[in-house]
């Protein structure tokens, strides 16, 4: 399966040497706390990522500077790793997941979203595209 996922700037080299490796999923803002493990991809291969325009990131960086192009192999999906967010948050035992789900869905288009529970490595890495504005 065909997925993107947008870094920073001073993201990519290390995506692209080590693979995605420190996504999370939020459970907690006060105080924080992640589910790590879980890394974030996408359908959508727009740069315009409503999550990382909209005007409530504080980050002081571009989190779409990069489109890093994925193929997730089949054997890692029949494994049941790779998961559609709506379906993951929907189904997921933990409660704080579900209602972190709830304020993450207003950023974006969720429908498009998808978790990888584990190491995305670099060798499904096919593409490495820059923004274009």
């Amino acid at each position: 399966m065909k997925l993107y996922h947008f870094t920073s700037r001073h993201h990519i080299g290390r995506c692209l040497k080590e693979g995605l490796t420190i996504g999370a999923i939020p459970v907690s803002m006060n105080p924080p706390e992640f589910y790590n493990g879980y890394q974030w991809l996408t359908k959508n291969k727009s740069f315009h990522q409503s999550w990382c325009d909209n005007p409530y990131s504080s980050l002081p960086y571009k989190r779409n500077d990069f489109r890093i192009t994925i193929k997730i192999p089949r054997l890692e999906i029949k494994r049941k790793r790779l998961m559609n967010c709506l379906w993951f948050c929907k189904n997921t035992p933990d409660e704080r997941i579900r209602v972190a789900a709830e304020v993450l869905n207003m950023f974006g288009d969720p429908e498009n979203w998808y978790v990888f529970h584990g190491i995305v490595r670099p060798e499904w890495m096919k593409k490495v595209s820059a923004r274009p504005f």
